[in-house]
């Protein structure tokens, strides 16, 4: 095997197993070194590109692809409801039922699973590493302190809750993204204990002078987060 010849396999395939290429290598010390080198390099890139996979990465990206048919879905139906609503307005008559389509539902556990699945791109890809000082300067709107560290929060910011500001703040949970929702008890939604969807599950409960909103996924354990926001803040007002 000439010379040429060897360098190209010793770089390209340096585990070849041919009687030209092993004699080759056997000839001079500066062959082992370059098939050396070369299978060293070979094992670098090959832990390079193991790149751990995620537990339930197929149930993440599933979850992913169903929100965002759903959030098409309803983009759709928005369009369809403001040309009804422009042809009603030009020709000049009524539509009652229209009306009763846009409302805003005041089922607490249905404004929250939306809301959830709207921002769901947004907050389960940030992770601000809020610290215990950031989400009590929010808190403390709503009556709330935080006594002690109730688990790694990713976001946490005020939100448009159907028309109510409220606080959301997003948590890693066991399973996955858990949403914390605090909304001021006057605001006029139905209260639901639990409520749920093919995708997620939630609880609410009165504390302080707000509802805690809490969601998220069909096989989180958001009790324990509800029973750690419980022990852990203090209202004052």
């Amino acid at each position: 095997m000439d010379d040429i010849l060897f360098r190209h396999t010793a770089i390209a395939t340096p585990y070849d197993k041919s009687k030209k290429f092993l004699d080759s290598v056997e000839e001079s010390e500066q062959n082992k070194a370059l098939v050396k080198e070369a299978k060293a390099f070979d094992a670098e890139l090959e832990a390079m590109l193991k790149v751990p996979v995620p537990e339930n990465l197929a149930d993440k990206i599933l979850l992913e692809q169903s929100f965002a048919i759903e959030n098409d879905k309803k983009a759709s139906n928005r369009w369809h409801i403001a040309i009804a609503a422009s042809i009603a307005f030009i020709i000049g008559i009524s539509l009652p039922s229209l009306g009763s389509i846009t409302e805003s539902p005041l089922d607490m556990g249905t404004v929250a699973m939306e809301h959830v699945i709207n921002e769901y791109y947004m907050t389960s890809k940030i992770d601000e590493k809020a610290t215990l000082p950031m989400i009590n300067a929010k808190l403390a709107s709503y009556g709330g302190e935080l006594k002690s560290e109730v688990g790694e929060v990713t976001f946490v910011n005020f939100c448009d809750f159907k028309g109510t500001r409220a606080l959301h703040m997003v948590m890693k949970g066991e399973m996955g993204p858990v949403t914390v929702f605090v909304v001021p008890g006057d605001a006029g939604f139905v209260e639901k204990a639990e409520f749920h969807d093919q995708h997620l599950k939630g609880m609410a409960e009165k504390m302080g002078k707000a509802d805690v909103v809490i969601v998220g996924e069909r096989d989180e354990p958001i009790n324990k987060v509800q029973q750690k926001l419980k022990e852990n803040i203090v209202w004052h007002i």
